[in-house]
């Protein structure tokens, strides 16, 4: 009991010390030793220890969103390619307000700096680059190793240390009076630290007061008065690397500052200004600030004085930059020095494997062979050990190592390894990759369809093996299965991925092609089908059934196979999976048979382990084996008229189905003389399709078209007779329409040309008089149209749809809905059309309903009122497919949704209601958000993380970015109507 009192006044009397210790001070050196110890304990030990947990923990998660694709060269920091970041956003918006409060309350602690670096980390982690550019810029600005700002060029003098000057008498606080018509010295204004996640100001350009001065001490020569200060702070800033290259500066920040030697922070706090610096390089290289990102690099390379962790991590960020601006073979040098100074095994593998990788593709196969050796010599996960040996084996016969034929024999083998299972549809993919080097196309495509049918769930590599098939397609012109490939690319292709674009170009050019070709190649079947007898009819009908049913076959027997293999632990053909899970079969354990055998006996009885045991006669059960149950499944194959239609389809076995047929065989042949020329720019393919259009169809009503697209074609072909035999035909089978008259007449494009730039003028005047409200003089303009421009100008249904909304404006509703319904008559299938149907269906809340009113169009049209306006602010609503839904419990959680992903964005939300009182509909508004992009940042965070969202319990919703001014047309009219399209087509990609 004594001792423990004695431990109560111990610790009572430490807590009076350190409180006595610990008043406010205005630096670190006021503080006396306790309050220092204090403030460092509590600033690393509470705060920052728990925000580094976090973002530990947020990087492991980041890092398991990715997934290595070894066909690629793999990205330095995993973590970065994540494709939803804003799943840690929660954790590290915890992390950044925890080391938040360690600053405001422990300042002075050596701590601080720290705390700002963990700050700008953690909004690079979150992909908020700006703002870590900003947060890290500073740090290294304000948190100097030693404390003080050098003078430029003045190297640091060894000796003693010189007492600090607060033990020096401080003078008289008394103050002197000011000289006569001097001017009192302002204070410098300690620069204010930026709050976490606000966005970065516009930086102003620092005046010449404030830049630093060069020390008064040198006596100044003759040669430094005739340089101007410009040349005086590039010298400055050269010897600042050359002879204190213990210095960094940073942006407009031009002071030196020192960054002291690794073995003065021996048992005490090291400064963490070049973590920061390597961070703000980083971050440059995200902002594709690449000459400051460089100029940072050098110095720290330059710099006796960087740390050797620093350093070790330097080189990967140099080798990072190289690889962010394709600059491959420049990478090399400083992986190989990352490689060196990485004491991480696993880091050492990755980097290893890495500038193997960058070796291989810039055609350096020996070396990169030796690389690959090496990375199985480092002994990583098996993965990335089996992808090594992947690689070995497609190196080996490239360097001369090995022929062709060894290497496909060195991969077969690594198809029988049991290991390698879950990797067949690798090695069937580097299979097809050596086939390929050979030109080989045939194999290559048999073992590409191999890998895509032994996919072991990897996305990255069916991406490969999708994007293989399509481009071996394209170059056999084989364009049906070339379009089948690039859409299923594009559905395991990820959009950040370079070669998405030219993906999905490819399959909107192929489209229309395919489309056609098996319109043509179908309708061809179907005509030679039934162009047979009935007899030829079965058996082909009977030949189609007995494939299908040994189709059938083959996947109940794999489907058996499969199931068998689960029961066994192993494959079919042999023992258990090395490295499978272990089973959780009833059967593998002893006490649950033993357990079972007697549950069964007290139910059932003695029983003889035979077939239909349950049954009371047994004796006419026979036992049949898998395969005959397998057969039982299959059809018998015998042919009936049910059957002959459902194999053969819908014959065209009468004269009218025949010339459908035909008919669409006719169009496709020319659509395919077009797309030919216009997608593809293959002249060749188009003077084939037409060719064979009027040679099976003379009478096509294609014929002018084709004959003119056969003159184009071979005028680029340089066919010159054949041009000038469709040439001919063309002006004299054809000579008064428009294609005859552009090829006569030189002036007559550009006189039509002229005449449609004047119908242009004409309508553009025709709608500003609309726009001025003088509708009147707008009807007399658009009905003087025929006799102007003709009776059948380009322009006639937006001149009557506009002139529908003259005579809303002025005659009524009445009559403007007589107007837009004789539009969607007299112009069907236009786009005037469709504006009218919408116009109709919104009518009665987007428009007045008698004369003297505005009558505006909705939608996304050229007259929309729907605006434009991306830079400006926005907010994001949120509808509901039903109207009594709890707006309660759905506001709150979008907000718990906020809290986790969008904490420091401080967004607000509110519900209002559109429509009438009968039919109000509910909408929640999230505000508010800087531009259409940040606005779309929240989209695509919702898209990807609906399950911390909304619930939808028997209601869906619907998310759209807005303006603010379209968010205000919104109200005005009451409706979302029109808005949906607009968003559509200007907001998602």
């Amino acid at each position: 009991m004594q001792g423990l009192n004695l431990y109560i006044r111990i610790s009572l009397l430490l807590l009076v010390l350190v409180l006595a210790g610990c008043r406010t001070q205005k630096s670190r050196n006021d503080l006396s030793p306790l309050g220092k110890v204090y403030q460092n304990t509590t600033a690393r030990y509470n705060g920052y220890y728990n925000a580094t947990v976090l973002m530990t923990e947020s990087q492991l998660t980041l890092e398991s969103q990715h997934t290595d694709n070894y066909n690629k060269i793999l990205p330095l920091y995993p973590s970065r390619e994540a494709d939803n970041p804003k799943a840690v956003s929660e954790s590290l918006d915890e992390a950044i307000k925890k080391v938040s409060v360690v600053v405001s309350l422990h300042r002075p602690s050596h701590w601080s700096d720290d705390c700002y670096l963990l700050i700008g980390q953690a909004q690079y982690m979150k992909q908020d680059f700006e703002s870590a550019e900003e947060t890290l810029e500073f740090m290294l600005s304000e948190f100097t190793p030693s404390g003080s700002i050098k003078s430029k060029g003045k190297k640091k003098k060894s000796g003693p240390k010189k007492k600090s000057s607060t033990n020096k008498k401080k003078p008289s606080s008394k103050k002197k009076k000011a000289a006569p018509g001097s001017k009192k010295k302002k204070k410098k204004k300690r620069r204010k630290p930026p709050r976490p996640g606000s966005k970065k100001k516009k930086k102003k350009k620092p005046s010449s007061s404030s830049k630093k001065k060069s020390s008064s001490n040198k006596p100044a020569t003759a040669k430094s008065e005739n340089k101007s200060s410009e040349e005086e702070n590039m010298e400055n800033a050269t010897a600042s690397i050359e002879d204190t290259p213990g210095t960094i500066s940073i942006g407009s920040y031009k002071a030196e500052i020192e960054t002291g030697d690794e073995e003065n922070y021996f048992m005490k706090h090291r400064p963490a200004y070049q973590e920061g610096v390597l961070w703000l390089a980083r971050t440059y290289i995200e902002r594709e600030n690449y000459p400051e990102a460089e100029r940072l690099m050098q110095q720290l390379e330059r710099s006796s004085s960087t740390f050797d962790d620093v350093r070790r991590e330097l080189a990967v960020v140099e080798s990072y930059y190289h690889i962010k601006r394709k600059r491959y073979a420049q990478a090399v040098e400083p992986l190989a020095k990352a490689v060196a100074l990485e004491n991480d095994k696993y880091k050492k593998a990755r980097y290893t494997y890495i500038q193997a990788q960058i070796l291989q593709n810039i055609g350096n196969q020996s070396a990169a062979y030796d690389g690959f050796e090496k990375v199985i010599k480092l002994r990583p996960a098996y993965e990335m050990e089996f992808a090594a040996r992947l690689s070995l084996a497609q190196n080996a016969w490239l360097n001369g190592k090995s022929t062709a034929e060894e290497a496909v024999k060195d991969l077969e083998r690594m198809l029988k390894d049991e290991k390698n299972i879950e990797y067949k549809d690798k090695i069937y993919f580097a299979l097809a990759k050596i086939y390929l080097q050979q030109n080989d196309e045939n194999n290559a495509i048999k073992h590409l369809r191999l890998a895509l049918n032994n996919s072991s769930g990897d996305v990255a590599q069916r991406a490969e093996s999708y994007i293989t098939l399509a481009n071996l397609y394209l170059n056999k012109e084989d364009y049906i299965n070339a379009k089948a490939y690039f859409d299923s690319t594009l559905t395991t292709l990820p959009k950040t991925d370079e070669r998405y674009s030219e993906v999905d170009n490819w399959a909107s050019s192929l489209s229309e092609i395919a489309e056609n070709l098996t319109i043509i190649q179908t309708q061809d079947s179907l005509l030679a089908v039934a162009a047979l007898s009935d007899e030829e009819k079965k058996a082909l009908a009977f030949k189609i059934k007995k494939e299908q049913d040994e189709a059938k076959r083959q996947a109940l027997l794999a489907k058996q196979n499969q199931a068998t293999s689960v029961l066994t632990g192993g494959t079919a053909g042999g023992g258990p999976t090395a490295g499978a899970a272990v089973s959780t079969f009833f059967a593998y354990d002893d006490r649950s048979v033993k357990r079972g055998a007697r549950d069964f006996e007290r139910k059932w009885g003695v029983r003889n382990l035979e077939d239909n045991w349950r049954r009371s006669q047994r004796s006419g059960a026979n036992a049949f084996s898998g395969e005959e149950e397998i057969e039982e499944e299959v059809l018998d194959g015998i042919i009936t008229d049910e059957d002959l239609l459902k194999l053969l389809g819908n014959l065209p076995d009468t004269p009218e189905k025949a010339a459908q047929a035909n008919e669409q065989i006719e169009g496709a042949y020319f659509a395919l003389g077009r797309l030919y020329r216009e997608k593809l720019e293959e002249n060749e393919k188009s003077v084939l399709a037409l060719d064979t259009l009027l040679i099976r169809y003379p009478k096509t009503e294609f014929k002018l078209e084709a004959y003119y697209f056969l003159y184009l074609a071979h005028t680029d072909l340089n066919n010159t007779v054949q041009a000038k035999k469709y040439f001919d035909l063309i002006v004299k089978g054809f000579p008064k329409t428009p294609i005859a008259r552009s090829l006569t007449d030189p002036n007559y494009v550009k006189n039509t040309l002229d005449k449609e730039r004047q119908l242009n003028k004409y309508y553009d005047e025709v709608y500003t008089a609309f726009q001025s409200q003088k509708y009147q003089l707008a009807i007399q303009k658009i009905d003087a149209v025929p006799g102007i421009f003709g009776g059948d100008n380009t322009h006639k249904p937006r001149f009557a749809l506009l002139k529908a909304m003259c005579l809303g404006n002025t005659k009524g509703r009445d009559t403007y809905i007589a107007e837009l319904k004789s539009v969607i008559a007299k112009h069907p299938d236009s786009p005037e059309e469709k504006r009218a149907k919408e116009i109709l269906r919104l009518l009665g809340a987007a428009s007045t309903s008698g004369p003297g009113g505005k009558v505006t169009e909705v939608g996304g049209s050229e007259e929309s009122q729907f605006l434009q306006d991306f830079d400006k602010p926005h907010y994001v609503i949120i509808t509901f497919s039903k109207s009594d839904i709890s707006l309660t419990g759905t506001k709150t959680a979008v907000s718990d949704f906020h809290r986790k992903y969008f904490k420091l964005e401080k967004l607000r939300t509110s519900n209002i209601y559109l429509g009438d009182i009968e039919s109000r509909v509910p909408i929640i508004v999230v505000r508010r958000f800087k531009d259409k992009a940040k606005a779309m940042e929240y989209y695509d965070a919702v898209m990807k993380n609906k399950a911390d969202f909304i619930q939808e319990e028997g209601f869906t919703y619907q998310l759209y970015p807005v303006s603010q001014g379209n968010y205000r047309n919104i109200l005005k009219a009451k409706t979302l109507d029109g808005y949906p399209e607009f968003f559509d087509l200007y907001y998602i990609d």
